[in-house]
């Protein structure tokens, strides 16, 4: 079996129908669907020589951060594909860092990529809803709240 490169897992994101690009600014392939979704920052998979890692980034609301933090074994034992984190920068907003990785090494099959395509981006999905429902993500819109009554 021939070792996977990008060009191999490009070729299976078209036969998947996987609309996809490739930047310049970094050796990542960026996912269209995931990357375009509201709060979504970047959604790339990178090909490495033992592995695919898929990486989805999302803005978390600063004023969220230590909810978010404390949601975080909550949502890693719920998506069970996924490897959910956050990550704090000094020159950036608070980000959701959403990974998961398969090895290669041993070789790979357009099927089993297939799979783990669907399986990264449905739970992903699913993740970015909740995180949206929540109002974890920028721009998200505040959950309403009563009306107060004004005091006289």
């Amino acid at each position: 079996m021939s070792p996977i490169d990008a060009d191999q897992i490009m070729q299976w994101l078209d036969q998947a129908h996987i609309p996809h690009y490739v930047c310049g600014e970094c050796h990542g392939i960026h996912l269209n669907d995931v990357q375009s979704m509201e709060g979504v920052l970047e959604s790339r998979l990178f090909v490495e020589a033992d592995c695919l890692m898929f990486f989805t980034e999302l803005e978390i609301r600063p004023s969220m951060v230590m909810q978010v933090v404390a949601d975080l074994n909550r949502l890693n034992l719920t998506y069970t594909y996924l490897k959910v984190f956050v990550d704090l920068l000094d020159d950036s907003m608070p980000r959701l860092v959403i990974q998961d990785a398969i090895p290669h090494n041993a070789g790979m099959t357009y099927a089993q990529f297939q799979l783990y395509m669907e399986n990264c981006i449905q739970a992903t999905l699913a993740l970015i809803q909740e995180c949206r429902q929540q109002s974890y993500l920028a721009g998200s819109i505040e959950p309403s709240s009563s009306p107060r009554s004004a005091m006289h």
